[in-house]
């Protein structure tokens, strides 16, 4: 066994004192680094409606309840794009992930924007990413974001935690019609909840 002695002013963004942190990465699977297939954006919102933690789960978005929260303090928002996947870093078991649906964007009919609690990701590139949804929700990478958890009274996941994510590269590799399906599943949910909503 191999051990490494650092010293605390060694301490900085590349070497953390948190055992999740590297648990969480040495558990991460083999597959594509989630790095390569993302970037997260960090651009700030214009006004609109702003979604907190509690408007996605389970790869939705809740507009309705959205647009029915009282307006929140003015900190940071964050800016999402139609294609985008946000992320909650705080309590990932919550299921707090959701695919940013053009159909969410109509029914807002103004920009969404997300709290900093959030982690947008983006496609790094041309290829669409609304495949990483099931992913994400899934059994593996959701118990390696629940063990990357740092923190006392609000654990939250690191951004280093999540994007050394691995990525099946089977999944990868169908990621063009996995993302259609994705999108054509959702499609039919959000015209779902508008003729629901339109009986309210």
């Amino acid at each position: 066994m191999k051990v490494v002695v650092r010293a605390l002013v060694d301490l900085g963004p590349e070497l953390v004192l948190a055992p999740e942190r590297y648990l969480a990465e040495a558990s991460a699977g083999e597959g594509i680094p989630l790095s390569d297939l993302v970037t997260v954006r960090t651009e700030q919102a214009p006004p609109g409606v702003v979604l907190d933690t509690t408007h996605a789960k389970d790869g939705l978005l809740d507009v309705t309840g959205a647009l029915r929260s009282p307006a929140t303090a003015k900190s940071t928002k964050r800016a999402v794009h139609p294609g985008d996947v946000i992320v909650s870093r705080l309590r990932p078991y919550l299921r707090q992930i959701a695919f940013v649906h053009p159909a969410a964007l109509a029914q807002a009919k103004r920009p969404l924007a997300v709290s900093s609690e959030f982690f947008v990701l983006a496609p790094r590139g041309d290829d669409p990413i609304a495949f990483l949804v099931p992913f994400l929700l899934g059994e593996r990478a959701q118990s390696v974001l629940a063990a990357a958890q740092e923190g006392g009274h609000h654990p939250r996941v690191p951004r280093e935690s999540l994007l050394a994510l691995r990525v099946p590269a089977g999944l990868v590799a169908t990621r063009n019609e996995s993302s259609k399906a994705v999108v054509r599943a959702l499609d039919e949910v959000y015209r779902a909840n508008a003729r629901w909503n339109a009986l309210l």
